[in-house]
This record gives C-alpha cells, structure tokens and sequence, in this order.
C-alpha cells in the first residue's frame, strides 16, 4: 500500500469517526469504492401547552455517501453520483411537515482528471415537491484531494465548503503528522 494510499484510508477513518456521533452509519458491500452511508434525521416542533396542540413541525434529513478512490475520472465522478441518486431518491419521503433532504455524495482521491473535476462542478439535482410545501431535495457532491485538501463541489454542495472542507483538512493534517511521527 503506497503513502497516499494509506493515508486515504486514514482520513477516511477519521471521518468516519467524526461523522459516527451525529450519523446513523450503513457499511454496503456491493461497491468497493462506498465506503460507508450516514444518515442524520432531525425534527423541530413547537407546541401550546401540550405536545398534541402542536402549532408547527419540521422534518430535516440528509443521506451522505462516503466514497474512496485512487484515480478520479469523469466516468468515476458520474458513477458516485448516480449510485448516490438511485439510493438517494427513495429515501426521500415528502410530506406536510418535509422541510428538505440533501443527498451529498464525498469523493477522497489521491489523483483527479481536470474533466472529473469540471464535471462535479456541473452536476446538478433539485426536485420540490408540492410546490416546496412538502419541502424540497437538494443533491451536492464534493471531491477532496487528500494531497492538498483542496474541496470541489457542485453549486449546491458550496455550503460544504465551510464546515466540511475543515473537517476534511483538518482529517488529512491529522493523519499526515501521525504518519509523520512514526
């Protein structure tokens, strides 16, 4: 197993630990490359007095897949979204009290084709439901380079950038100073 390799698999473990205490984990054994689905589910509601007079609810889901590859190609970049979208969008259950689901597809590469990239860029899904009064599914999609931890995303998957480019970046660092020390 090479350095990148290695420390692939590190910072995939690192995130899987941090993402462990706020996501319900699935480990599929069908796609080598999937590494792992988080789901995080989330229910606000205010009530009068007791909870059957209940004055407004709001549904918040999201399914993140976690993949893992040496090469990203376009055809790779393409396939995680798709496998992302086939399992994704049943998941998905509108209703009157559905805000929103996001389904956010992760790709750790060590090496990427321009084309990959560009293509992620351009990926695109959002379907609304009742005209957003069942709420709404956003898809996004983010590519880090475990190298320099640099984060691609789609235009939806920008607010990733944020919060989970740290995560990523502080993951790699991580791993890379344990790798360092031994």
């Amino acid at each position: 197993m090479t350095k990148l390799a290695q420390l692939r698999r590190d910072a995939a473990q690192y995130l899987d630990t941090a993402l462990s205490v706020h996501y319900d984990i699935e480990r599929p054994k069908d796609d080598p490359s999937l590494l792992a689905v988080y789901a995080f589910h989330s229910r606000d509601a205010r009530y009068v007095l007791v909870k059957r007079a209940e004055l407004w609810a709001a549904e918040h889901h999201e399914y993140l897949y976690l993949y893992s590859m040496e090469r990203l190609t376009r055809e790779a970049a393409e396939l995680c979204w798709k496998r992302m979208l086939e399992d994704g969008r049943p998941r998905v259950r509108p209703h009157a009290q559905h805000m929103y689901t996001y389904l956010t597809a992760v790709i750790l590469y060590e090496q990427a084709e321009p084309e990959a990239l560009e293509a992620i860029r351009r990926l695109k899904q959002r379907r609304e439901f009742k005209l957003s009064l069942h709420g709404w599914m956003e898809s996004r999609i983010a590519a880090v380079d475990i190298t320099t931890a640099a984060l691609t995303t789609n235009r939806a998957g920008k607010a990733l950038k944020k919060d989970f480019g740290r995560l990523a970046a502080s993951a790699i660092t991580k791993c890379k100073e344990r790798r360092e020390q031994t």
